[in-house]
């Protein structure tokens, strides 16, 4: 007995501290359910202290995983994806907080395995299409991208879901926490309400904020407002509640509705319920489009596609239309939420559903006929592999606000979302221009290529390389005239537009309609100007030849350092000597016209050659008019 007395009291102490980790895993299980998960925590950690079991460390992890908390959440789901028992959605939700952490392949990794288990999930493939290609969503070197910066306000610990309001932007944003009575059990913070604050232009500070007046902001969360054209009305984002008192459903679930309020007497007064708000399903994130005709929101009720899908509400002039899911292209099985309608009619939105960074993304879509078009991921810098969400732009697409959890400090609880401003960067355009020689269509190197600005007059230059290309970065929307030069041949030019170019787009001159050819300047040549006809026996400068000659004046524009020989001829009908007096007036009249031009004449000579030099050498009783039309024609010769 005395020795195996010893190993009853180890047995026993071993079944108690079995009976202790469940029994504080059962009452993290009570929190976990009710989403008081910041409650929840502390309980999970004490049943791993007492006993290491799996199901205590994945509750652990799914704990900090909805706090938003990868950091804490991931080495947490690594050891419990190490147990073979354990459920295969631990493998998704790591390859999740991976990606939050930025580790793409070993993401993908954990995506493959849980793909392995549950091949049927729709979600997953994206997932590790994105991890395998993380720079896919790379925007960074994308000169139309935009540029943020946090936004700095007083006395909130996070502030999120802005929507423009007077000049500034109303948002949610909670406060430290002073006492356990104001926390939120979800993620250990206090409640949500709606605040206002305006940028100092001058500079560049945000005003203290200030909670809204009125009956909007309760001891509950109060979040996610967007407001009518006039400002009088809005539709806002509250707790499931009554008589301040939380209101759960089937499930124990807090869920959150859509309410409405009016601007009365300086205070949001008249609160009433959104007509499709239920206590068993969420209604949340409204966004109202600028001709008030249309009301987005997030949902999670019933026959939606995912965990939330988007929905949109049509008023008829006296009350809102039943919601319409936005379909399969826009909803996912997973969760797509924060929608904005706004800058260029383009719907923004945010989801964790479609291919992206990690976390949640911003995408937009816009109405393509019946439907909606396939969403865009607006890649970095507007997503993180963190949660970016609630993007607003102005009217002009130029300054915009941005929420996200990307700054958020890795001791943290949970991650703390901010606001940050939005700024369009000016366009810049890659250019490559292609210059080749005249004739053998050969790349022609070292040539200096002159681009400038039609409206501004900013020139720039470069010289081709051996390929005959000289690249440029050029600002958008601004014409350009572009013109190669080299010695010993005829500059030529181009025009070149960056007006409605996309930024993610290169223009390149290379095709056979917009290349510069090079034409070899070489003294004593006769070179044609095209096809400009003269009238029998006269010399005027018909309509038709005047856009050949225009070319001929931007020809000498273009090559300032020529100098040049105008020489005109006749058909074979006539005197030599009246023929001869003819071809100089040719001549003289295309001198005229070029100086007309502010051609400087001294650039310029004319020469006529009677009917001496045809072109067509018939015999002149037999020639068809199309011949004698031929012959009545000016050329011109590089003196200099």
């Amino acid at each position: 007995m005395k020795k195996t007395y010893p190993i009853l009291l180890l047995s026993a102490s071993l079944f108690l501290a079995g009976c202790g980790a469940n029994y504080f895993v059962n009452k993290g299980n009570t929190k976990f359910d009710a989403e008081a998960y910041a409650d929840a925590v502390p309980l999970y950690n004490k049943a791993i202290e007492k006993k290491p079991l799996t199901v205590a460390k994945q509750k652990l992890a799914d704990s900090y995983r909805l706090m938003n908390n990868p950091l804490k959440a991931e080495p947490i789901y690594k050891e419990v994806i190490a147990d073979t028992a354990a459920p295969a959605i631990n493998f998704f939700n790591y390859g999740k907080v991976l990606m939050q952490s930025g580790k793409y392949a070993e993401a993908k990794k954990a995506f493959e395995s849980y793909a392995a288990k549950m091949p049927e999930d729709k979600i997953t493939k994206s997932l590790i299409e994105a991890c395998a290609n993380p720079k896919m969503f790379d925007n960074t070197l994308d000169t139309c991208a935009y540029t943020i910066k946090k936004i700095e306000l007083s006395g909130l610990s996070s502030s999120f879901g802005a929507a423009p309001y007077n000049f500034g932007y109303v948002f949610s944003a909670d406060v430290p926490v002073e006492g356990k009575a104001l926390r939120d059990k979800f993620n250990g913070a206090s409640f949500l309400d709606l605040y206002y604050s305006k940028k100092d232009q001058s500079t560049g500070k945000w005003s203290s904020p200030e909670a809204l007046k009125g009956g909007v902001n309760t001891e509950y969360h109060d979040a996610y407002a967007t407001f009518s054209a006039d400002a009088q009305t809005m539709y806002f984002t509250r707790t499931n509640e009554s008589k301040g008192k939380l209101k759960k459903n089937k499930k124990n679930e807090s869920t959150l509705r859509i309410l409405k309020a009016v601007f009365l007497e300086g205070e949001w007064t008249n609160i009433e319920d959104f007509p499709f708000n239920s206590d068993e399903y969420s209604n949340s994130h409204p966004n109202l489009s600028k001709d008030g005709k249309m009301l987005f929101f997030s949902s999670d009720r019933p026959g939606g596609y995912g965990q939330s899908d988007i929905y949109v509400c049509l008023w008829d002039g006296s009350k809102w239309g039943e919601p319409t899911n936005l379909g399969a292209m826009v909803n996912t099985a997973g969760r797509e939420v924060a929608p904005v309608f706004g800058f260029n009619e383009k719907l923004y939105f945010s989801s964790d559903g479609h291919a992206g960074m990690g976390g949640l993304d911003v995408f937009f879509t816009k109405k393509d006929g019946s439907s909606w078009a396939q969403p865009t991921n607006m890649k970095s810098p507007i997503n993180s592999n963190k949660d970016d969400f609630s993007f607003v732009l102005s009217d002009d697409g130029k300054i915009g606000n941005l929420s996200s959890s990307r700054g958020s400090a890795e001791s943290a609880l949970a991650s703390q979302d901010q606001m940050y401003e939005v700024v369009y960067k000016d366009p810049i355009i890659p250019v490559q221009v292609c210059v080749r020689e005249k004739g053998t269509n050969k790349p022609y190197g070292k040539a200096t290529v002159y681009v400038q600005n039609k409206a501004t007059g900013v020139q720039d230059s470069a010289v081709t390389n051996d390929n005959g290309i000289a690249s440029f970065r050029l600002a958008g929307e601004a014409d350009y005239s572009i013109n190669a030069k080299s010695k010993q041949f005829f500059t030529n030019a181009i025009e070149v537009s960056t007006k409605g170019i996309p930024c993610s787009s290169i223009i390149v001159t290379c095709d056979e309609s917009k290349f510069i050819e090079l034409e070899p300047a070489v003294g004593g040549i006769e070179y044609g100007l095209g096809d400009i006809y003269y009238d029998y026996n006269k010399w005027d400068i018909r309509p038709d030849a005047m856009p050949i000659l225009d070319n001929l004046v931007k020809l000498l524009n273009d090559n300032p350092d020529i100098k040049i020989e105008l020489g005109s001829h006749t058909d074979c009908r006539g005197q030599d000597d009246y023929n001869q007096k003819l071809s100089e007036n040719r001549a003289k009249s295309v001198v005229k016209y070029c100086t007309l031009r502010d051609i400087d004449p001294k650039r310029l000579t004319y020469k006529g050659y009677g009917e001496s030099q045809p072109k067509e050498t018939c015999i002149c009783e037999s020639c068809t008019e199309e011949q004698h039309q031929t012959n009545r024609r000016t050329v011109f010769k590089v003196i200099k």
